[in-house]
């Protein structure tokens, strides 16, 4: 296994356990998830006729909205209820087994319910023209029978959605929004909202039969724990580049490159106020890697945060031509000298294990000799 602490980054949880796997012992534990958290203290539109080959805009007058001082937690599920897969970006491959994604959340006693255009292989790229993945979006959001909005896959495509969907439904009807690599953009507009949603593993990324793996049964076991509310905090093992501290902040970020596509936009993280960031990429050069911190530095992100919590960095290119072999070591030279917390090796991102994060939570991070804690 890839890390020491594999299974450990699994959860001792009450509540229905997976019937394909029994879960890591408590003695493995190092996401540990005891008891659910209590709570912090419009009309939809109409999809604009827009395709994938015509890019949707804002109006020129938009303007970055205030951030909402009260956060909005959905709902817990309970078994019984329903989740909504829709693909809001890159379109399925022919191998995508839905059956087998519809028996694995089954297996955990919920209901599944699969967007029209879920499987959509008509368009070049996206699963559907903009206007019918937000069609499918916005009808789970508006579903009252649906309880979770999960992604397929990721990709790019879900920002072309914002200008074509009403999130502001979810303040009235609260529900989780669960995904991450493009998702990421959701999760920013979310923020923004003041709504919590689910930063977690994907169906596309199931495993099954012989190709599934200990460390994707501990990240589809994450997803599971974080949408029936059993999750409370996540420990990860000590790292060379860790910055000690305690701090207390609103978790925001994802995919880094989305969220410095995100500055300057409505979207943006509200930084102004105690906010924790998280980072993962994949698949980037190591010269642009060096240029998004040097975004995130020179326009005083980075400065402005209580913590930073760094995810997976995987299938990195270009380190012999950049001459820096890993991209922790990138990452490290723009905020180490913060002297604020910093989390190295936190298992999640685009490879597994790929544990869940609740966005737009307030957390604390305590980074120690002994390694880490990230408390939701």
């Amino acid at each position: 296994m890839k890390y020491p602490f594999l299974l450990a980054v699994l959860l001792s949880c009450t509540g229905t356990a997976s019937a394909r796997q029994t879960p890591p012992s408590p003695s493995d534990t190092a996401q540990r998830a005891t008891a659910p958290l209590q709570a912090d203290h419009a009309t939809p539109r109409t999809p604009h006729a827009t395709g994938a080959e015509t890019p949707p805009t804002l109006h020129p007058d938009t303007v970055q909205p205030p951030a909402r001082t009260q956060f909005i937690r959905p709902p817990y599920l309970r078994p019984g209820d329903t989740v909504g897969i829709v693909t809001p970006a890159r379109k399925l491959s022919e191998k995508a087994d839905t059956a087998k994604v519809r028996e694995r959340f089954e297996s955990w006693g919920l209901k599944v319910k699969f967007g029209p255009h879920t499987a959509d292989r008509e368009q070049p790229y996206f699963a559907g023209t903009d206007a019918q993945r937000a069609a499918d979006l916005q009808a789970m959001i508006d579903d009252p029978g649906v309880k979770a909005v999960v992604s397929f896959q990721g990709g790019y495509g879900s920002v072309r959605l914002l200008p074509l969907i009403d999130l502001d439904r979810l303040r009235e009807q609260p529900k989780w929004i669960v995904g991450f690599s493009d998702v990421t953009m959701l999760h920013l507009a979310l923020g923004r909202l003041g709504v919590e949603s689910l930063h977690a593993t994907m169906p596309g990324k199931f495993r099954f039969g012989r190709d599934e793996t200990p460390e994707a049964i501990v990240s589809d076991e994450a997803l599971r724990s974080a949408l029936l509310g059993l999750r409370q905090r996540i420990d990860t093992d000590p790292h060379p580049l860790n910055s000690p501290g305690t701090a207390r902040g609103r978790l925001t970020g994802g995919n880094l490159a989305i969220v410095c596509s995100s500055l300057g936009t409505p979207e943006e993280p509200d930084f102004d106020a105690p906010t924790v960031l998280f980072i993962e990429e994949v698949g980037e050069h190591m010269y642009r890697l060096d240029r998004m911190m040097q975004q995130l530095a020179r326009s005083g992100k980075l400065a402005k945060c209580k913590a930073i919590l760094v995810g997976h960095f995987s299938d990195m290119a270009g380190q012999k031509h950049f001459g820096i072999t890993d991209p922790y070591d990138i990452v490290a030279q723009y905020v180490r000298p913060l002297g604020i917390p910093v989390v190295f090796g936190l298992p999640a991102g685009h490879e597994d294990p790929n544990v869940a994060l609740y966005m737009g939570r307030e957390v604390t991070v305590t980074v120690g000799e002994t390694g880490a804690a990230i408390e939701f």
